[in-house]
């Protein structure tokens, strides 16, 4: 599984969804040496219909809405991705844009409304699928590739697209159409929004000069906040807002450390990871503030977890034979989504409550 300090900007940033203050926030530790260890039988393994059994196949979901809806990808025997919903119920349907060869699903809300992107004849397509079943395509004047990557409570998009000059960041509603941005001073091409929040306020990051990526913070009505998870670092990811402006993501020290870290709307920071780990990121946070994540090392290994609001982190332990497991999304019923990889390589579906 890739980590989140080898992951490359420019390449492939729609298969890590789900995955990663001011210089004057306030930086506290979590509570790691009070990690707690969670009892494995709430929780359920599921596969997509027709998911493939080798080395990177399998199922993978990406997002979870508050009645239970899943979102998720799955990759064929023959190499093939395919959106997918799965209801409450296990029952799964079929996410395949028009002119779609391969499909994938970054998120879903709270009226099963979903989006993510396909491979159509001549690019790749954003894609809103609402509640009946009927699909509105989604392309920026000038695109050769568009990335949603958050929907809020209200259907609007936010993603990135690419062009000759690299990545920006892109909202999308059927009343007002495309907007597009840069973050102010960010590196031309270099900005990736991830997620958009019930007051419309949208989170991502963006790479400066130097190559170094710092997170942000677009309010509605167009106002930049950028940040960085740790003072002196060389990486901020931002890729989870809730309804209260709290972001997470990751963050490096630039000594090699990697950890999660949960920004209040005023700006203070708090840094966390799992003791002993070599390193730590969020996936997602729920309303309550509550963050899905996971740890990992580069032997493998990888671990979920989650944090709750008073910042202690709970370890989850799966009651299926892994490799390695990471979570990718949190409801605000607490439900957790992830996947596991069993010792053939392949990729199943878990959900559970803490």
């Amino acid at each position: 599984m890739q980590k989140p300090e080898n992951a490359n900007p420019h390449a492939s940033a729609s298969i890590r969804i789900a995955m990663l203050a001011m210089l004057a926030s306030i930086l506290t530790l979590g509570a790691n040496a009070f990690a707690q260890t969670l009892p494995p039988s709430q929780y359920i393994s599921f596969d997509a219909p027709n998911a493939g059994t080798g080395q990177y196949q399998g199922t993978g979901p990406s997002s979870i809405n508050r009645q239970g809806w899943i979102g998720g990808t799955v990759v064929y025997s023959t190499g093939a991705s395919h959106g997918f919903l799965r209801k409450p119920n296990g029952a799964f349907i079929a996410v395949n844009p028009p002119n779609s060869s391969q499909s994938f699903v970054a998120a879903i809300n709270d009226s099963n409304e979903a989006t993510g992107h396909f491979y159509g004849p001549s690019a790749t397509y954003g894609f809103l699928r609402d509640a009946a079943g009927n699909y509105t395509q989604l392309a920026v004047a000038g695109s050769n590739t568009n990335i949603p990557a958050g929907i809020s409570p209200t259907g609007v998009v936010v993603g990135f697209y690419y062009d000759s000059i690299g990545s920006h960041g892109f909202l999308w509603d059927a009343k007002h159409g495309y907007t597009v941005f840069d973050v102010p001073g960010s590196k031309p091409g270099t900005t990736l929004a991830y997620a958009i929040n019930s007051s419309g306020a949208i989170t991502g990051f963006y790479y400066d000069n130097s190559n170094y990526s710092h997170g942000f913070v677009r309010s509605g009505n167009g106002h930049f906040v950028t940040f960085d998870a740790v003072h002196g670092g060389t990486a901020t990811e931002s890729t989870a807002i809730n309804a209260n402006g709290q972001t997470t993501g990751w963050g490096n020290d630039g000594l090699g450390g990697t950890d999660g870290f949960l920004r209040n709307v005023g700006g203070a920071n708090t840094i966390f990871g799992v003791a002993g780990a070599q390193g730590s990121a969020a996936a997602a946070i729920n309303d309550s503030g509550v963050i899905a994540g996971y740890e990992f090392s580069d032997g493998g290994g990888d671990a979920p977890f989650e944090r709750d609001q008073s910042g202690n982190i709970i370890l989850i332990t799966l009651p299926f034979s892994n490799t390695a497991s990471v979570s990718s999304g949190i409801n605000q019923a607490g439900q957790i989504i992830g996947s596991y990889a069993d010792a053939a390589g392949a990729n199943h579906g878990w959900v559970g409550v803490p």
